[in-house]
């Protein structure tokens, strides 16, 4: 009979130890640095360095702040000071009358800095042609010079532009094993070389009047590509660049055509390669350094 009472006193005290168990509190917030799932209910939730208390029986919303905004980047041709359209007669720095038919070139890695050491992806492969008239096929649309993607709000003062194609997406050159409309499937956009397994990088096509006669006489084709040829272009915007919550943000640039010849006379065997060879490889070495050196800042817009 001493048995069953001490066992039945023994049995009441655990039952009434656990009934007064205290509910384990924490922070439930799953975007907070002391998260804990296993928590009952609110306490002091930490982001960063500050806490915040949060009352008991608060419903958790998710926080906006890794939200996503979108943005635009445009690199627009200009010749002295003008929007630049393909057919339409320019002077080069000889004062020679040139036009030019075709310009495509790859920008990989696209990012966005701020005044620390991060960067914000953009987009990590983009084709900007410049011919937005006709679509590449029925159901291929045209490409452009606008580069979309988003990033989180907040102010940023550079933009990263790699100028061609990533070197480990070239040297890999898989063009089959992207869909139609990725800019790395070669079959519409014509940027691969047909005697070497590479992406063009850059492809600029024209004609000149080299001897200054009133007519064109002479045919300039600009093809760089290899690996050693990438080009990274580091865009310091004038001020600071806000991307707003709830808008897109459109940042706006420019590339001035002409000076992406500079240092080459295109009207001589200068403005003719196609990257084979020790000399044709210094022609294009100097068209990437030029173009990934004329990218300049405009401004930002919103919509």
């Amino acid at each position: 009979m001493k048995l069953y009472k001490i066992g039945l006193l023994v049995f009441i005290s655990l039952l009434v130890l656990g009934s007064c168990k205290k509910p384990k509190e924490g922070c439930l917030d799953p975007l907070a640095n002391n998260y804990d799932a296993t928590a009952s209910y609110n306490s002091i939730c930490i982001y960063g360095e500050k806490p915040r208390v949060i009352p008991i029986d608060t419903p958790i919303v998710p926080s906006d702040t890794n939200k996503l905004q979108k943005i635009k980047i445009s690199i627009t041709p200009m010749i002295d000071g003008k929007r630049f359209y393909f057919g339409t007669n320019y002077k080069d720095e000889q004062q020679r009358d040139f036009q030019i038919t075709f310009f495509k070139y790859f920008v990989s890695n696209i990012k966005l800095g701020d005044r620390s050491i991060t960067k914000a992806d953009v987009a990590d492969i983009e084709l900007i042609d410049y011919d937005t008239s006709t679509f590449l096929s029925a159901t291929r649309p045209i490409y452009d010079y606008i580069i979309e993607g988003e990033v989180k709000a907040g102010m940023y003062n550079r933009i990263f532009i790699g100028c061609g194609v990533d070197p480990i997406w070239n040297e890999e050159y898989s063009p089959n094993d992207y869909p139609s409309e990725h800019p790395l499937n070669a079959t519409y956009t014509n940027m691969d070389w047909t005697w070497q397994t590479k992406y063009k990088f850059t492809s600029i096509e024209g004609n000149i009047d080299s001897d200054a006669d009133g007519s064109y006489d002479r045919a300039f084709f600009m093809h760089t590509g290899f690996s050693d040829l990438y080009r990274q272009a580091i865009v310091q915007a004038g001020s600071e660049i806000e991307v707003k919550k709830g808008v897109t943000t459109f940042i706006d640039l420019e590339l001035d055509i002409v000076k992406v010849f500079d240092g080459l006379d295109i009207a001589t065997k200068q403005g003719q390669t196609h990257t084979s060879g020790a000399e044709q490889l210094e022609f294009s070495r100097t068209i990437q350094t030029n173009l990934a050196k004329n990218i300049k800042f405009v401004g930002v817009t919103y919509e």
